[in-house]
């Protein structure tokens, strides 16, 4: 891809910075979200007292640490969900006027805040496909909005009519308001345990079936990008529901770590500047050595929910 279309973005945070982040955003939350499936079964009368049950005591403080992991989460998509408002708008305006640098520079950045929350942003279905419907997903007679009809503008592949002036202004509008109603939905959103340890698997499995292929950002080539985000958001996933898990099993608590630190390792490898390499300038061997470190992380993870939920 040509210097001058590459994107100018810092590289995501680190998972130690969304720890930080995550403790001072929900000191400021209220109340609890909803909770759910986090208490152990009462025993059956009448069976037999030789397994170890839990004391009502361990029960309360094991409800404790799942509800501050909920509010954590909470906390952790409110935040990004602001910040991707305020990213698009900046992203809106640049688009709109033309200034198609300035908007390339902004593109990958901006939507990391959409892929690292992508599990509750795709729940709501209307708002979805207006906002990130790929062109290969369309239905017949479906009107394309959203970031993928932006990219495809900026990164345009050869013989494509670029979008005259009242069209990209059209575009960024709905963009914007698409995603500002996204932010007042995501507001009212109650999340439990199972939402937040199921999420985190949806989110590694965004990677393993639109990242790594390479499908999601088709003119951009900035998959990688997408993949970090999603790494983090599932991370941050995990990292509230640690405390609770630790508890639960600590064995699978430390593998998820050392799987997820693992991965991490493996996206460090394509930093590139400020960002990452473009994802159609690996090697076959380098995207099938992440996808090995997917799939490794996938099947510890998709014990999460049950490990924590019983």
């Amino acid at each position: 891809m040509p210097s001058n279309l590459m994107p100018k973005t810092a590289l995501p945070k680190t998972a130690s910075r969304f720890r930080k982040t995550l403790a001072l955003v929900a000191a400021a939350t209220a109340a609890p979200l909803a909770l759910t499936g986090c208490m152990a079964s009462s025993p059956t009368p009448g069976a037999s007292t030789g397994s170890v049950q839990v004391s009502p005591a361990v029960d309360a403080d094991l409800r404790d640490v799942l509800d501050t992991g909920t509010r954590q989460y909470s906390a952790y998509v409110k935040d990004q969900t602001d910040q991707l408002v305020t990213g698009t708008k900046a992203f809106a305006e640049a688009y709109a006027a033309g200034d198609a640098a300035k908007a390339r520079g902004l593109y990958a950045a901006t939507r990391m805040h959409w892929e690292r929350i992508e599990p509750v942003a795709e729940s709501f279905a209307d708002l979805d496909p207006k906002l990130d419907a790929r062109e290969a997903d369309l239905e017949p007679g479906q009107e394309w909005t959203g970031w993928h009809r932006a990219e495809k503008d900026l990164f345009p592949p050869a013989g494509f009519a670029p979008l005259m002036a009242a069209e990209r202004t059209a575009l960024a509008t709905q963009l914007v308001a698409d995603t500002e109603d996204l932010a007042q939905r995501t507001g009212s959103v109650e999340l439990s345990t199972d939402k937040i340890g199921n999420g985190a698997k949806e989110l590694l499995d965004e990677v393993a079936t639109g990242k790594v292929t390479g499908e999601e950002e088709i003119w951009s080539h900035t998959d990688l990008w997408d993949f970090q985000a999603n790494v983090d958001g599932a991370r941050t996933a995990f990292e509230s529901l640690k405390p609770a898990l630790q508890r639960r099993d600590p064995a699978l608590a430390e593998a998820l770590e050392v799987k997820f630190a693992a991965l991490q390792d493996g996206l460090k490898k394509h930093t590139k500047g400020d960002g990452f390499t473009y994802y159609n300038e690996l090697s076959q061997s380098e995207v099938q050595q992440l996808a090995a470190l997917v799939d490794a992380l996938g099947e510890p993870l998709a014990k999460l929910t049950s490990a924590v939920v019983q």
